[in-house]
């Protein structure tokens, strides 16, 4: 997934149903016009979708590459090079990863992950402590939301990430940051009051492009590590949260989703194009 240097890797072939997010299926109403913040560190491309490929589909892809600080080093010698960066991502190298309770003693095996993940991208971590050397404490993308478990080093490759993304729900603001350094600030929809939008700490998982480019979600569609505490099932899915573009601008601004974050297209194409997976999401109120 990380790789330094600027490479694009390939499209993972397999398909997601749209359903899969928990969506933004509900009425819309008007918002005024609102400006946002621009991303200056930018690529313009596209990826072509498979002919097979239904229309209310999402195909996976790997997301883009992070320019210097997307290095594949041992935890120790992360810490020791980037001493307290904002976040680091653990990327699984072996097709299912065991997560355990403990990283030592009597340590109970709580699950197996597969890798690559049921959309076709690969399985990703957010790190939540680096501090030992056999062992990584990482956020989980399972229920309940903020679930995590300890995974072995040897089983992942491990990269910094300089991002972090902020939403703001009542505001209805999504902020991106490198450091300290407020990139960008975008007006967002956000959920209803009866499905709302979780709090907590999240991360991306997965990069998706809808093959259809009119359809609900806009062009991308992240997929976060966590779920909607109303909704288990949405369509065929699970209720997982999404950040999205959308094919209704107007609902920009206002509590309109079934728990989902939506941007204006032109937004969500910014941040397809600099946002690696395990870039940590906080959704604050």
């Amino acid at each position: 997934m990380l790789i330094a240097g600027r490479e694009r890797p390939a499209l993972a072939i397999s398909a997601l149903v749209i359903a899969a997010l928990a969506g933004c299926t509900t009425k819309s109403g008007n918002v005024p016009a609102d400006a946002s913040g621009s991303l200056s560190r930018t690529e313009q491309f596209t990826l072509p979708s498979p002919a097979s490929a239904p229309d209310d589909s999402l195909i996976a892809q790997t997301s883009p590459t992070v320019d210097p600080t997307a290095v594949t080093l041992p935890a120790q010698a992360l810490v020791a090079r980037f001493g307290d960066y904002p976040a680091f991502a653990a990327t699984a190298k072996i097709p299912s990863v065991a997560v355990f309770d403990l990283p030592t003693g009597a340590r109970h095996e709580l699950r197996k992950l597969s890798n690559p993940q049921p959309s076709g991208a690969p399985l990703t971590f957010l790190v939540k402590d680096l501090r030992g050397t056999d062992w990584l404490e990482v956020y989980l993308p399972v229920r309940p939301n903020g679930s995590a478990g300890w995974v072995r080093a040897a089983d992942v490759a491990v990269s910094a990430l300089p991002f972090r993304v902020d939403v703001h729900v009542k505001a209805h603001r999504l902020e991106v940051f490198e450091n300290a350094e407020l990139l960008g600030s975008y007006p967002i929809g956000v959920g209803t009051q009866n499905t709302p939008t979780p709090g907590g700490i999240f991360y991306l998982k997965e990069l998706l492009k809808p093959t259809n480019k009119g359809g609900f979600y806009g062009p991308f569609a992240y997929g976060l590590s966590g779920f909607s505490n109303v909704l288990t099932k949405f369509g065929k899915g699970e209720g997982v949260i999404g950040i999205h573009g959308t094919n209704d601008e107007k609902t920009i601004g206002k509590d309109v989703s079934s728990g989902c974050v939506r941007l204006r297209n032109k937004d969500i194409t910014a941040l397809a194009q600099l946002l690696p997976l395990g870039t940590p999401v906080r959704i604050l109120a």
